[in-house]
């Protein structure tokens, strides 16, 4: 269902606010546009240039000064401390581990992604050697985890 219709005035009214006080301090005073869509679908209609409030500024300049390949190696680092942690975490539980692959996981997703790549897949794939492996190496954790709960419980 369409939001309510805005009167000319209404939309000039606002658009002369939000140039001086910016988007959100302008839909804040005025109580409409509801949505920031619809506000900014006003300046296009009336060609009008809105400065970007000050928060969204210092955003935007800190996306600008971090690059692609600065990007590209945090997402690296990301993956690297994920499989220290991994190899070295002696008692690393199951659940420490599926939220650490994950973590790695969406690090490679967001590398993929920055270089263009295909971030998901929709195929009739069937599972390779590595997943079997980690299929396999979650299995032995969960498994190991059973039995040292079971013999918490023996114990008592």
């Amino acid at each position: 269902m369409p939001g309510p219709k805005h009167t000319e005035q209404e939309k000039l009214t606002y658009l002369e606010l939000a140039t001086t006080i910016g988007h959100s301090r302008a839909m804040r005073e005025l109580g409409y546009p509801k949505h920031w869509n619809t506000a900014n679908s006003w300046t296009k209609e009336y060609n009008v240039t809105i400065a970007l409030d000050e928060l969204k500024q210092k955003a935007a300049s800190f996306n600008d000064w971090y690059g692609t390949e600065e990007q590209l190696i945090a997402m690296q680092e990301v993956i690297s401390r994920g499989r220290e942690y991994i190899t070295q975490k002696a008692d690393l539980t199951p659940d420490e581990f599926k939220k650490t692959v994950e973590g790695m996981k969406r690090a490679i997703e967001t590398m993929q992604l920055l270089q263009g790549k295909a971030t998901s897949r929709a195929g009739t794939e069937e599972a390779g050697e590595t997943d079997a492996a980690i299929r396999n190496l979650l299995s032995a954790f969960e498994s190991d985890e059973q039995k040292v709960a079971g013999q918490r419980d023996q114990g008592v």
